[in-house]
C-alpha cells in the first residue's frame, strides 16, 4: 500500500512542483498535507470548584498532541499528557486499565480534537507511565485514515524526520530535521528512564508531547515524548518497535508486564 502512495506521490510532486519549491520541500509539504488530520490535539481535565459557586466543575490540566493507531478509534498519546485526568502526580501512578473511583465515573476529563471535527470526550482505556503511553478511545464514525506505522529497528543517524503535532489546539506544526542519535535513556513519566529512545534536532514543543516523529513519507517511526532540559534543539521520542507490544495490551485495557 505505501509503496503505491510513494509511487503516486511522487509522481504529483513531478507534475506539480512549483519552480520555487523543491522537489524535497514538496514532498515534506504533501507529506505534512496527508497525515496532519490524524493528529489530535488532546486536553486533560480534572474535577475542581468554582470558586464562587463551590460546585465541582472541570478544569484544564494538560494538553498535548496524539495521533489515531487504528480505524477503530484508538488514539496514542504520552501518559503524562493524561495523568491530571486519572488523578495522578507525573511520576506516579500503575499502569494497566483506569479503575473506578469509589462511587464510580471511572476516568474522565479527556477531550480529543481531529482537524475539522467538533471535540469529542475520549475514554482513557489503557496506561503505562513507565513507558509514558496512553491509549484513548473515541467514537470511530467518519474518522481519518490512521497514520501508517512503520519500523525502527532499521533507522540511521542523518535520517530526515518529521515531528507533527497540534500543540494547544491553536494549529498544526511541523517540524523537521533527522535523527542525531539513538539508543538515547531518556527519564520517563513514572520515574524510570525510557531505554533506547531517538534522539532528534526536530524541535519538540511541550505541547507537542505524544504525536508522532515520521520519515519522510508520512510513516510513524516514533512518538514524541520529551525535551531535552537546558539543551535546546535536542528531543527524544519513544521508538515505535518498543510501543508496538505495548499498544496492544493497552488498547485491550490490560497492564504492560
Amino acid at each position: 500500500l505505501m509503496s503505491r502512495v510513494r509511487d503516486s506521490e511522487s509522481a504529483a510532486l513531478r507534475a506539480n512542483t512549483s519552480p520555487s519549491i523543491t522537489s524535497g520541500e514538496q514532498r515534506v509539504i504533501s507529506t505534512f498535507q496527508r497525515v496532519s488530520p490524524s493528529v489530535a490535539y488532546i486536553r486533560s481535565m480534572q474535577l475542581g470548584r468554582d470558586p464562587l459557586t463551590m460546585r465541582s466543575m472541570e478544569v484544564p490540566a494538560g494538553a498535548g498532541s496524539g495521533f489515531l493507531w487504528d480505524d477503530t478509534g484508538h488514539v496514542v498519546t504520552n501518559y503524562h499528557v493524561v495523568a491530571s485526568a486519572l488523578g495522578h502526580s507525573v511520576g506516579g501512578g500503575r499502569g494497566g486499565a483506569p479503575k473506578a473511583p469509589p462511587g464510580g465515573g471511572g476516568a474522565r476529563g479527556v477531550h480529543v480534537t481531529l482537524q475539522g471535527a467538533a471535540t469529542q470526550a475520549a475514554e482513557i482505556v489503557g496506561f503505562e507511565p513507565e513507558k509514558d503511553l496512553a491509549v484513548l478511545k473515541i467514537p470511530s464514525a467518519a474518522l481519518p485514515p490512521p497514520i501508517e506505522i512503520s519500523s525502527s529497528a532499521d533507522l540511521a543517524v542523518g535520517q530526515t524526520v518529521l515531528a507533527i503535532g497540534n500543540p494547544f489546539g491553536l494549529d498544526y506544526t511541523l517540524t523537521t530535521g533527522v535523527v542525531s542519535a539513538l539508543g538515547r535513556d531518556v527519564d520517563g513519566a513514572g520515574g524510570r528512564p525510557i531505554k533506547g529512545c531517538i534522539q532528534t534536532d526536530a524541535a519538540i514543543n511541550p505541547g507537542n508531547s505524544g504525536g508522532p516523529l515520521c520519515n519522510e513519507w508520512g510513516e510513524v517511526i516514533g512518538i514524541n515524548t520529551a525535551t531535552a532540559v537546558n539543551a535546546e534543539g535536542i528531543g527524544f521520542a519513544i521508538p515505535i518497535n518498543k510501543a508496538k507490544r505495548a499498544m496492544k495490551l493497552l488498547a485491550a485495557g490490560r497492564a504492560v508486564p
